[in-house]
């Protein structure tokens, strides 16, 4: 009777064994297709996460970057204004001279009231007109060479050509062809260094009453523009001009034993652009790390939700019913007996 009871236990016991473990079975076998669902928005929003990181980091940190270099370099254009202002005793000016080529018009703004501390009216009459134009050709080029100048700029140079005579015309005249500003890099004024050589001791000699630069070799020149490249481009690059003229940037560094001799480096802008750009890529590459773990730990998980799984929970409830219900049935026969 215990064999034939527990015969049927079995047999009313393996559908439903069998159901349960069909109905297991089925999401386990889906379980690779809901794996790759669910997994590939993970993907996507992590690719995503880290593209806006990535983007974000980057603008962010370029701003401080470019702000940075815009400082530099506006310090460096401020102090090379400030010699040049401290040297020829010229400001800058906003309303520069022009090209006048009238003598008459060149002596009315040199007798103009606020000249007087300056220039003399006698002294203005004292200058023949080939004098005047010969002095508004070399204030052109010399605006050209570093800012533009004004009347006073001009008043000074034609004192030092025919007052002074520190500067003379006919040197000057000769060497007028060669244009150091026709040269979009320093770099490129070292293959025609004696022409260079010949202009800045003509318009700008050493013992000039009005911009004088210090002589220089050919090596401490060399050295000059090399030091001038890097900031060229990066002005030119980032303002679209170099300002003040290229001239000004040599008498500027001309007074610099470091630079003559080669010795100190190019840009102070270079060295801090370098160290924002390792900055901003440092930041980008830890932004990407936790994004490439958090895709591996996702991918490797050993659960993962399944969509659509109902649990049937009634099938294991009656299958214990029905158990409990032969024991009892056999634990009340033993007693029987």
């Amino acid at each position: 009777m215990k064999k034939l009871l527990f015969a049927l236990s079995l047999f009313i016991l393996f559908p439903i064994s069998a159901n349960a473990e069909t109905e297991n079975s089925a999401p386990a076998e889906n379980s690779p297709v809901a794996a790759t669902e669910q997994t590939t928005p993970v993907e996507a929003s992590s690719d995503n996460g880290t593209v806006d990181s990535s983007v974000t980091t980057e603008s962010t940190s370029a701003a401080p970057a470019d702000n940075s270099e815009v400082k530099d370099i506006q310090k460096a254009k401020d102090k090379t204004v400030e010699q040049i202002e401290k040297e020829t005793g010229v400001k800058k000016s906003n309303d520069p001279v022009g090209n006048e080529q009238d003598p008459e018009k060149i002596r009315e703004m040199l007798k103009d009231e606020s000249m007087k501390s300056l220039i003399s009216s006698s002294e203005v009459d004292g200058y023949s007109d080939q004098q005047l134009l010969n002095a508004m050709n070399l204030c052109q080029r010399i605006s050209a060479d570093t800012y533009g100048l004004d009347v006073g700029g001009y008043a000074r140079i034609l004192q030092a050509l025919y007052k002074d005579n520190t500067l003379s015309w006919s040197k000057i005249e000769n060497i007028l062809n060669y244009n150091p500003n026709n040269y979009t890099n320093a770099l490129e004024m070292i293959d025609q260094l004696d022409s260079l050589q010949a202009y800045l001791a003509a318009l700008y000699p050493s013992n000039s009453s009005f911009m004088p630069i210090r002589q220089m070799s050919n090596q401490e020149l060399t050295n000059v523009l090399k030091h001038i490249s890097p900031l060229q481009e990066q002005m030119i690059g980032t303002q679209g001009n170099f300002f003040p003229g290229i001239i000004a940037w040599i008498a500027r560094y001309a007074k610099d034993d470091a630079v003559r001799a080669g010795t100190t480096s190019s840009s102070t802008t270079d060295t801090s652009t370098t160290e924002e750009s390792t900055a901003s890529t440092t930041k980008s590459a830890e932004n990407n790390a936790p994004a490439k773990n958090d895709k591996k730990d996702n991918s490797g998980s050993s659960f993962l939700p399944k969509t659509g799984e109902q649990r049937r929970t009634w099938l294991t409830v009656a299958g214990v019913i029905i158990l409990a219900l032969i024991a009892f049935i056999m634990v009340r026969r033993n007693r029987k007996k």
